[in-house]
């Protein structure tokens, strides 16, 4: 069975530095793997379950799609931008790692990679910040903060890569 990704490629592209012509194949990994490395913690196993199950079923409503909506989608979007950002020029393939270079382009430094992933980390967290005051507001039964050996309050995406 498909791992269910809570935005499309073409939400993804909608609004970040990432082109429409990038293979999507190079990017759906990183989406679910920022399902799975901060929306999974952020929400706690039971809700994060809900809504996966709520969305395959296509039954998702009230403050649950208001949550999916107003928080879910755009902490995926813009981690998994910074993510993509990071990661982007690189390849691996059977010959080993390679980086991509093309022909009359400046490559961007690893400075600027990384204050341009921020960029986007730090708009996830925003929305982060947003979602604890708004869980604060809309209590669910299936939000727990301590639940998985994971403290919700203490999540701080940072740099695309850790929290």
């Amino acid at each position: 069975m498909a791992e269910l990704l809570f935005i499309s490629p073409q939400e993804l592209v909608e609004g970040t530095i990432i082109g429409g012509n990038v293979d999507v194949d190079r990017y759906k990994s990183v989406v679910l793997e920022t399902q799975l490395r901060v929306i999974e913690p952020l929400l706690g196993s039971l809700l994060y379950d809900k809504i996966i199950a709520d969305l395959e079923a296509n039954s998702i409503t009230g403050v649950y799609k208001t949550l999916f909506e107003d928080y879910v989608k755009p902490i995926t979007k813009n981690e998994s931008c910074a993510s993509f950002i990071s990661i982007s020029p690189y390849t691996l393939k059977n010959g080993g790692l390679y980086k991509n270079a093309p022909r009359d382009v400046e490559v961007v430094n690893q400075k600027e990679v990384e204050s341009l992933a921020s960029t986007y980390s730090s708009t996830a967290q925003q929305f982060v910040n947003r979602f604890n005051k708004w869980i604060k507001l809309n209590p669910l039964t299936e939000y727990q903060t301590h639940q998985d050996d994971v403290d919700a309050i203490s999540i701080n995406v940072n740099n695309g890569w850790r929290f």
